[in-house]
């Protein structure tokens, strides 16, 4: 089964909130769709993983919790949503200096939305809108069915780039009991220039109606191939002028994909994704090939428990679980121990969760949002290391 990140904050009548990356592998077999599976290598300890902590004042407010965060152009990049449902992109130096903020516009609390960014620290945000349809399928006892075969809002967990997802709303319902789904009429990709300006608004809808159950499961920005979208349908790439365009299909990630995985970028421009493979097999992480349209061997590491995925300095990418943080060495294969979380005195929130958003600014200093702060606020720290 999928692991699902809880959420720091329940948002009332609509969620749309994101499937999460865990772990991948098993021990010498065969995919369902011929791949081999590998054996997870050990993690090893890079010196004594042991990192000091230190609050960062005056970046959030109280009430505020995390959607994105992410490091570009020298800069820590955050959207922050609070409990009256207002979001605000938040920039600051690594240092906690240099505090910028613009307000995006929208209710927060019926509109959900995906965020990336950009080398130059533009903003990108996909959001949706929801309207409520009453009625549904019946079938042969006359039973209504909310949702049914109508593209419905489903809700479900929060992950590290923040997804939104469309399904199925309800169970069926009882006879003569009037039943509610409800259908994305709104769907718009915009972006924001680090002064808050809109330089584009572009309405997607065609995407959502195209395909029964259609979703987004996150955005991710990359040098090579500026912005794609991880969706149900497979990766797209978004162009000014011709929308989205599907350049990786559903098919490409094997027969035994069922069309949920975590996209996220690497050192150098990678590209990896986490997927969900059916038949008892779990997750598995690979390397993404979008010039050939395939993917790499499982990568063979993070099998058994619950990882989110971050990017930055000295690593193909990081990992994290409630024991430590991890680093991605593809040329040894192997992953190595960065951060020891109990070791450093830092433990998980009720969640399970210790690092719920980081940026890795170089093998000393990281930037993260940890336990520790009121309910629904984000803490955001800086580790250093001792």
């Amino acid at each position: 089964m999928r692991k699902e990140k809880l959420s720091k904050k329940v948002v009332t009548g609509i969620l749309a909130t994101a499937l999460c990356a865990t772990a991948f592998t098993g021990c010498g077999k065969k995919a369902a769709d011929g791949m081999t599976v590998l054996e997870e290598k050990v993690p090893q300890q890079a010196d004594s993983g042991i990192y000091k902590q230190a609050n960062l004042e005056g970046i959030t407010k109280e009430g505020e919790y995390l959607e994105f965060f992410d490091y570009e152009s020298g800069r820590v990049i955050a959207v922050a949503h609070g409990q009256d449902g207002k979001r605000r992109c938040v920039s600051f130096k690594p240092d906690g200096s240099d505090i910028k903020s613009f307000d995006i516009a929208g209710d927060g609390n019926s509109m959900s939305a995906l965020f990336t960014a950009d080398k130059d620290g533009n903003l990108y945000m996909q959001y949706q809108e929801f309207s409520e349809e009453k009625g549904g399928a019946e079938d042969e006892e006359g039973v209504a069915h909310a949702g049914e075969n109508d593209g419905s809002l489903e809700a479900s967990g929060e992950g590290e780039n923040d997804d939104a997802s469309v399904g199925d709303s309800a169970p069926a319902t009882e006879e003569g009991v009037e039943d509610i789904s409800y259908k994305v009429s709104k769907a718009f990709l915009v972006k924001f220039d680090t002064t808050g300006k809109e330089v584009l608004n572009k309405d997607i809808i065609d995407a959502f109606s195209g395909e029964e159950n259609f979703s987004v499961n996150g955005l991710v920005w990359t040098q090579k191939n500026g912005l794609l979208f991880n969706t149900t349908k497979g990766i797209m790439k978004f162009d000014e002028n011709s929308g989205l365009n599907t350049v990786m299909e559903r098919g490409d990630f094997g027969d035994s994909y069922e069309g949920y995985c975590t996209l996220f970028k690497g050192a150098d421009d990678q590209l990896f994704a986490s997927i969900y493979r059916v038949e008892g097999e779990g997750y598995m992480c690979y390397k993404v090939d979008l010039d050939n349209k395939k993917l790499s061997d499982p990568l063979g590491v993070f099998n058994d428990n619950y990882y989110d995925f971050f990017s930055g300095e000295g690593y193909d990418f990081y990992a994290a679980d409630t024991e430590a943080l991890y680093g991605y060495d593809s040329k040894a294969g192997k992953a190595v121990k960065v951060v020891d979380f109990p070791g450093s005195g830092m433990s998980p929130d009720v969640a399970g969760i210790v690092l719920n958003h980081a940026v890795i600014v170089s093998d000393k200093e990281i930037i993260a949002d940890m336990p520790g702060g009121s309910e629904f606020t984000a803490n955001i720290c800086k580790l250093t290391k001792s």
